[in-house]
């Protein structure tokens, strides 16, 4: 999630913070999502909250992608500065975690140290993220290279999102052990967003083709929010089929939203002042990141406040302000500690 380089752009550090808050949202209508009658009010809410905000992972890839395929580290140099950091942040908030389960929740001495291994359920984004970094001096020839870069984009079109489409739901497990004998990979996963917000970072779309964006990335939200009711009611349990990052409508979603920001989330305006804050909230971003389960986990349980205290249509968005806000309130003041701030936020 660090911005590499010497160059920033106002867009990235402001979509970087609004993707922070967005997977706030994002754990805060999953809080309750599985276990609410897929026929509610509430699970309805859950379902619309948790589809606007499906954007936000990839987002976050799609900014590293900018920003780590247009650089010149060498491989060393992405192991020392950017794969420790992530290292040694998911040792110190993984123990953290495995800490808080051991004593607060009092579960086993075993389960603890699982807990601990495996991360917390929000970590799994750290692995994956240090997958790509590894990655990075391989993907990098081909991102500077258009034509190899469009091919790329093509394969993962096909590979990673279209051909999943073209099979219903019903035969989505038909699929990937279709997908599992071809044995094809290669563009696969979150290898085609972080290629993807390179190539978009650097191409001037025309005003016909970012309105289709938009067009594009309204039909992706219909879809997920329509599709993901119509899937759990007739599963009868709610069902993620329609969330999974490699879906079409969770592809639209993202290609709008990081459209939108380069073009308007700039503001010039601002002056330095005020790219100076943005900044500094983007680089809180990780530890907020880190430390947001903490917050909704003590809510609920110490405070009894969660997503099912009122009306999920205002619970959710409000305990998405509180929560997002205190996460970077903490991420700041550990910001303030040396070696912390280098190696844990």
């Amino acid at each position: 999630m660090e911005q590499t380089g010497s160059q920033r752009v106002a867009c990235y550090d402001v979509l970087r913070v609004a993707a922070t808050f967005a997977v706030v949202a994002l754990h805060l209508s999953a809080q309750h999502w599985a276990d609410t009658d897929v026929y509610s009010t509430a699970w309805q809410a859950f379902n619309l909250y948790d589809s606007l905000v499906r954007w936000t992972v990839p987002v976050f890839v799609m900014i590293s992608g900018v920003f780590f395929l247009a650089g010149t580290q060498s491989l060393r140099q992405i192991l020392r500065k950017n794969v420790l950091r992530i290292v040694t942040a998911f040792v110190f908030w993984s123990a953290l975690y495995a800490a808080y389960a051991y004593f607060i929740n009092k579960c086993a001495l075993s389960t603890a140290v699982t807990l601990f291994f495996s991360g917390h359920y929000h970590m799994w984004f750290l692995f994956m993220i240090v997958g790509l970094y590894l990655i990075v001096p391989l993907l990098r020839p081909i991102a500077q290279n258009e034509t190899l870069l469009r091919y790329f984009l093509l394969l993962a079109l096909v590979f990673n999102f279209l051909l999943l489409s073209l099979f219903s739901w019903q035969l989505y497990s038909s699929y990937l052990s279709l997908s599992g004998m071809v044995y094809y990979h290669f563009t696969l996963g979150f290898a085609a967003y972080f290629m993807l917000g390179y190539y978009l970072s650097r191409k001037e779309l025309s005003p016909t083709a970012v309105r289709w964006c938009y067009a594009l990335g309204v039909f992706g939200l219909i879809v997920t929010v329509v599709m993901t009711s119509y899937a759990s009611r007739r599963l009868g349990t709610a069902t993620v089929l329609f969330y999974n990052y490699d879906s079409v409508g969770v592809l639209l979603m993202c290609l709008a939203v990081f459209v939108f920001a380069r073009r308007h989330l700039n503001f010039p305006s601002l002056g330095e002042k005020g790219h100076a804050r943005i900044r500094a909230l983007s680089r809180w971003s990780f530890g907020a990141y880190l430390v947001h389960p903490l917050f909704i986990e003590t809510f609920d349980q110490f405070l009894g406040i969660n997503t099912l205290s009122c009306n999920a249509f205002f619970s959710v968005p409000l305990l998405t302000l509180l929560i997002g806000t205190l996460s970077f309130l903490v991420s700041a003041l550990l910001s303030r500690i040396p070696l912390v701030n280098k190696y844990f936020v």
